[in-house]
């Protein structure tokens, strides 16, 4: 059987079942504007961890997540992919695709949260029934890789899903309340910097801008355009975020983004942690604030750069596929419908 061919729904759950595969269906065509919203996480609930992308390096990690997640009364499954290698991946393409719909499929199974990113998601998009997705939403949540997971799970199926830590992040209180915001209690609430992190904040174009919320790791999303996973950008909030790339490479993907007609189309955006974007010949480079200058000084949209998400902590949680607000002059982004269903 090729590598291309999509998993489709199997008999078992069970890791060790062999790969059941098929032709594309017409259903995962890309479905413009459904919107599906995955049942809130309750206390007991099982939560499957697995790795869609980059092989997990440190396996203290592993029960650091663990730890965490019981103290906030979950329970845990652990996928085999947290213990394999096949390069620089957590296992091969197929049983990464093969793990993740698994647990989709396992009804035990509430959330599902990724381990950590690296490179690997886009990789097995191909491989994975949207079809079977849309039939059993549940909270999945990641970032940096994981941004072309999770995009292309709410492009193929309008399912709510959630950027926000994976399992190797720092769980701090700030990160873990904003994650209960979205997955638990599911309430309209608004995302503001803490005190402590609002250096970077800066106002590019102000005002205030509504639309559903995509987005992600700039390299990642800049990747997606042209393929059958690109977000809608109509009426979106965009959101981007970046970590060791030199100004030259942020500027070559935000010109990207425009030239694909992305800035002609979206409400707003919103710049997160563009953390060590530095030039290593600063006399020959452009500094990241001047290409953001360039870029987004009276846009025809609001801009504000550094909300708190993406390679720092702490983090927010931003769901993708929710209608928010965003102001560019008060730094907040508030959501405008629950995030989750009870």
């Amino acid at each position: 059987m090729k590598r291309r061919n999509f998993i489709k729904h199997s008999a078992s759950i069970a890791l060790g079942t062999p790969l059941v595969v098929g032709s594309l269906s017409s259903f995962q065509e890309t479905i413009k504007e459904p919107s599906i919203k995955p049942k809130a996480l309750y206390k007991n609930d099982l939560i499957g961890i697995t790795g869609p992308a980059g092989s997990i390096w440190n396996k203290a990690h592993i029960d650091k997540i663990v730890g965490i997640l019981k103290n906030l009364g979950y329970r845990t499954k652990l996928g085999q992919t947290l213990y394999e290698q096949d390069g620089f991946l957590a296992g091969n393409d197929e049983m990464r695709a093969k793990e993740l719909m698994e647990m989709f499929e396992d009804t035990n199974i509430k959330g599902i949260l990724t381990m950590r990113g690296g490179w690997g998601c886009a990789r097995i998009l191909d491989m994975l029934d949207y079809e079977v997705i849309a039939k059993n939403p549940k909270v999945i949540m990641g970032f940096s890789d994981i941004t072309s997971l999770v995009n292309a799970i709410y492009t193929k199926t309008g399912l709510v899903t959630y950027h926000g830590p994976c399992g190797y992040s720092s769980w701090d209180d700030f990160t873990t309340d904003e994650v209960i915001k979205n997955v638990v209690l599911g309430e309209p609430f608004t995302m503001k910097n803490p005190d402590d992190n609002k250096d970077d904040l800066k106002t590019w174009t102000g005002g205030k801008a509504s639309g559903k919320l995509v987005g992600g790791n700039l390299t990642v999303i800049s990747s997606m355009v042209g393929t059958s996973y690109e977000p809608n950008w109509n009426n979106k909030i965009l959101f981007l975020e970046e970590i060791k790339e030199e100004p030259y490479r942020v500027d070559r993907m935000l010109w990207q983004l425009k030239q694909a007609g992305v800035y002609k189309q979206i409400s707003g955006l919103v710049i997160g942690s563009f953390r060590k974007c530095t030039p290593e010949e600063p006399d020959k480079s452009f500094t990241l604030e001047e290409i953001f200058a360039q870029h987004f000084t009276n846009a025809p949209f609001p801009v504000y750069q550094g909300a708190s998400f993406g390679h720092i902590q702490p983090k927010f949680t931003l769901p993708i596929g929710i209608k928010v607000e965003m102001d560019a002059d008060n730094f907040t982004i508030k959501t405008l419908e629950k995030t989750v269903i009870s």
